[in-house]
């Protein structure tokens, strides 16, 4: 017998005095299995949240994945890039000079282009983004809008209030 210590984990090798290659993969479905029961964070009588995974790093775990294979890393950077595509593009020209003006004061408030990359980058990373709008002071208007990172967002974990915390609020 052979030792095949020297075949890295996940790769394709020609198979020595044949005609033919090998495939060496990580079985899928063991890559993130949780060792741990996740069970949900109590954060007071009326919200809990889920943790990423049993020690509360999936996040972590996928994005070091990801830097640490630099294949992995130009594909998912290139995933965000087709998700892209050209970017945000705004015309104003059949508005009034009053929206223009506002178009150009929110644009020059809020960069657009990074915040779409950062949101394709985590629908490519994580399946889902966490975008905050902020509003002006009557509501009436958006006056920012923010990427919070996916990794970082405990609110896109809360869990779904229970009957009887809907109930006591009167939603049936």
């Amino acid at each position: 017998m052979s030792d095949f210590s020297f075949i890295p984990p996940t790769s394709v090798v020609t198979i020595p005095g044949a005609h033919a290659s090998a495939a060496f993969t990580s079985k899928t479905s063991e890559v993130f299995k949780e060792e741990h029961n996740i069970a949900p964070i109590i954060i007071n009588d009326r919200m809990k949240y889920i943790t990423w995974g049993g020690d509360n790093q999936m996040p972590y775990n996928i994005i070091d994945l990801i830097e640490s294979d630099e294949t992995m890393s130009t594909c998912q950077m290139f995933n965000a890039e087709v998700c892209y595509g050209s970017g945000l593009v705004y015309d104003t020209k059949l508005a009034t000079a009053q929206v223009q003006s506002q178009v150009d004061d929110f644009m020059l408030d809020n960069d657009l282009a990074s915040y779409l990359l950062g949101v394709c980058q985590d629908f490519k990373h994580f399946g889902f983004c966490v975008s905050v709008i902020i509003l002006n002071e009557d509501a009436s208007r958006i006056v920012r809008i923010v990427r919070k990172q996916a990794c970082y967002s405990i609110t896109s974990r809360l869990q779904t209030p229970s009957e009887q915390y809907l109930q006591s609020r009167g939603h049936n």
